[in-house]
């Protein structure tokens, strides 16, 4: 594999990290703004790190990202589970330690690593399965955690074995970052034959939205403008028998061409209940064709 032009692609992977991070850590709540923006922040210079040290591949410091974000949920729920009520500079200190060794080790290992970027055959196959077994230690640990009694256990005693536990696997990654790299590499190999793929499917991606939005729009226009003809209500809303607004006509339009059937709205009167079954009829023939269309032009690249 060639080393891609150099351009600042890092940038691209600093806010997606920041982006999903972010995310993670809003929806989990299980950090405050500020300790979370440490973590941001010293996540997304490894990111830059990697970028510059290693700029083979685009996807390299994104597919760190991604992986990154992956171990946030696990820790996280480790930490609402089992830790919960530490301090919060416990908390990212615990969290930041396999960051840390992971850097490190790719640094300290990183000619290695240029040697398989520089290669003109990668051989992924070859090299994905041995990318895994630093992992067998690292889910040991984590078994560890839920045989101990922690929650038995006081605040300064869980929070000294959480150290622990996180010095034990970033000491695992240290000494694995040679095959933690190479994995992220592959996968970042997969990345980029797979955006490169998506760039070719946008054309019939798009057609097919915008017929998928038609049906849509038009069923959801009938669907209003029956209730106002009708002297009766043609739908049930939460129990209650009567028309739809417009917002909830497009609403039952969509729940209906994709087959969900949350049962919120219910149609009512039979004009209604044909012309649900002709949109849904329309939606399959379209889902037919949408995907074949997608599907050769796949085949055509």
């Amino acid at each position: 594999m060639q080393p891609t032009p150099d351009r600042p692609t890092w940038i691209a992977a600093v806010v997606a990290t920041a982006l999903l991070l972010g995310l993670i850590a809003a929806a989990a709540g299980s950090l405050g703004w500020e300790l979370s923006a440490v973590v941001l922040v010293a996540v997304a210079g490894v990111v830059v790190m990697l970028n510059r040290v290693f700029p083979g591949s685009r996807f390299f410091a994104i597919t760190f990202a991604n992986g990154i974000g992956v171990y946030a949920c696990v820790y996280i729920s480790f930490l609402e589970t089992l830790f919960h009520g530490l301090h919060g500079n416990i908390m990212v200190t615990g969290f930041l330690l396999p960051v840390l060794g992971f850097a490190a080790g790719a640094f300290l290992r990183r000619d290695g690593i240029r040697k398989v970027i520089l290669s003109e055959h990668p051989r992924i196959e070859t090299r994905f399965g041995r990318a895994f077994l630093w992992l067998a230690p690292v889910i040991a640990i984590g078994v560890v955690n839920f045989l101990l009694p922690l929650e038995a256990w006081d605040e300064s005693w869980r929070a000294i074995w959480l150290l622990v536990a996180m010095g034990l696997i970033a000491v695992i990654v240290l000494l694995a970052s040679h095959s933690v790299a190479i994995f992220l590499l592959d996968t970042g190999l997969l990345f980029e034959d797979f955006f490169d793929t998506v760039t070719q499917l946008v054309k019939p991606a798009f057609a097919f939205l915008t017929f998928y939005s038609m049906i849509v729009v038009v069923f959801g226009g009938v669907y209003r403008l029956i209730g106002r003809l009708d002297s009766v209500p043609t739908f049930v809303v939460g129990g209650q028998a009567r028309d739809l607004s417009f917002v909830e006509s497009l609403y039952f339009s969509i729940v209906t061409l994709s087959t969900v059937g949350y049962g919120d709205i219910v149609p009512l009167s039979y004009a209604i209940r044909i012309v649900v079954a002709l949109q849904i009829v329309s939606g399959i023939v379209l889902l037919l064709f949408g995907f074949h269309a997608i599907l050769r032009q796949a085949r055509r690249n």
